[in-house]
């Protein structure tokens, strides 16, 4: 593989990963709770973005893209798990007492929601299905190209939790107010059930 073409593939890999989208709803509100939960959940995203490059990788994927009864279940678990996680973004936002507000609903395991939120998103799957083969060249060192672009891809995806993960840590004091904190609970919500309805949607 050229260093054209490794260059070109991180260049897409990056507007990829600086989307937001339901994994960066999730890492960015257990950051808020704490740089370690938001950590544990990042964790748990970069697990599930190997899982998805190994599949695509292994052809895995096109095992499943030929089934489409089994992305639509796929799909509908996504959306749903989506839509607990705004649910309970939104179940905290609307505690009005500042007790409640300080022992806000917590989800106890941020590894598992990461983990779930990447997994259960077939779009993701399809997605580097496509992606991958368009930056390998046919010929006897395809598997080593293939685990230079999973490599790049959890390097990457771990670079930017850390980044996320360190923005939201720094901005804790000012999102200390139960007010601010409510207003990003609510829109954190917000968005997570509308990804979900438009996974659900397909």
């Amino acid at each position: 593989m050229s260093i054209e073409r490794w260059t070109a593939f991180v260049g897409v890999l990056l507007v990829i990963l600086c989307t937001p989208g339901p994994d960066f709803a999730v890492v960015l509100r257990h950051s808020l709770e704490h740089p370690r939960r938001g950590a544990r959940a990042a964790a748990g995203i970069v697990t599930g973005l190997a899982g998805h490059t190994a599949a695509a990788a292994l052809g895995l994927s096109a095992v499943l893209a030929a089934r489409p009864d089994v992305l639509t279940a796929i799909r509908l678990a996504g959306a749903a798990y989506l839509a607990w996680l705004g649910v309970q973004a939104l179940r905290a936002a609307f505690r009005r007492a500042p007790a409640a507000a300080a022992q806000r609903a917590r989800i106890p395991h941020p590894y598992r929601d990461g983990l779930a939120t990447n997994l259960l998103n077939p779009k993701a799957l399809l997605f580097f299905l496509g992606l991958i083969p368009q930056f390998v060249v046919p010929g006897p060192a395809m598997t080593a190209q293939l685990l230079l672009l999973a490599a790049t891809t959890v390097v990457g995806s771990v670079l930017w939790w850390a980044t996320v993960i360190l923005v939201a840590a720094r901005g804790r004091a000012a999102l200390a107010c139960s007010r601010v904190r409510r207003g990003v609970d609510g829109a954190t919500g917000g968005a997570l059930l509308a990804v979900a309805l438009t996974v659900a949607r397909g």
